[in-house]
């Protein structure tokens, strides 16, 4: 991987990440609880169902189970049953994708700062952030803040607060339609990340910049992805 890059080249002033789908692939853990719940009520759980739950709000994917048969919780039961079943994954199995925990590093080696942005809760962000290499994320924006989820732009705009940079200047990295249609939303560059997204985001015009994992990508590329604005 090559970390290096001419001292002409523009840098973004900060780089965020979203978090399930594009730092770690976690969809499965989600998937495991939504099939836990709907088994558990007799319904029945398909792949279809996580793809069009991806990237939503706990809330929503809450009404959902309720819509699709969990009749005898509440959302807010249900959203701590999902939570707590993929944080002990996680806690226990950090999945990373390809080549994101090497180029984190660097990106923090260059001294960019870095923010997780996500529609999770805030104990499964900090987790993260603690796994990740020591120093690379900064902060980070979660579920717990008082601010529309994405699709809204919102959650990338209090990061750019947060960080003290304007958003023009920043790299965002996204997987899902709602996160995508954010990070278009708030005027920074972004990038589709594809690997593990059953959406595809070119039909959708919400990218035009596609890696599907990270495998081999440095400093060099974080400059060339920022430059390319829309």
């Amino acid at each position: 991987m090559n970390n290096a890059t001419s001292k002409s080249t523009t840098l973004p002033a900060a780089v965020m990440w979203d978090l399930d789908g594009t730092l770690i692939n976690s969809e499965p853990y989600w998937g495991e609880s939504e099939r836990a719940l709907l088994d558990r009520a007799g319904g029945t759980w398909t792949p279809d169902i996580a793809a069009q739950l991806q990237g939503s709000s706990l809330a929503f994917v809450a009404n959902f189970m309720i819509q699709a048969g969990v009749k005898d919780m509440s959302a807010e039961d249900i959203a701590h049953f999902m939570v707590e079943f993929v944080y002990k994954k996680e806690v226990e199995r950090l999945p990373w994708l390809p080549g994101v925990y090497d180029l984190i590093t660097a990106v923090r080696d260059a001294g960019i700062p870095q923010i997780i942005v996500t529609s999770s809760p805030e104990k499964m962000a900090r987790n993260v952030k603690e796994q990740a290499p020591e120093g690379a994320f900064m902060a980070y924006v979660c579920d717990n803040d008082d601010v529309p989820h994405k699709p809204s732009p919102e959650p990338y705009l209090l990061a750019a607060r947060t960080m003290g940079v304007d958003i023009k200047d920043c790299l965002i990295f996204e997987d899902s339609v709602p996160g995508l249609t954010a990070a278009a939303a708030s005027g920074a560059s972004w990038v589709s990340v594809t690997g593990y997204s059953s959406i595809d985001a070119r039909e959708r015009g919400l990218a035009s910049q596609f890696v599907r994992d990270y495998e081999g990508l440095g400093i060099d590329d974080i400059a060339r992805f920022f430059a390319h604005k829309g």
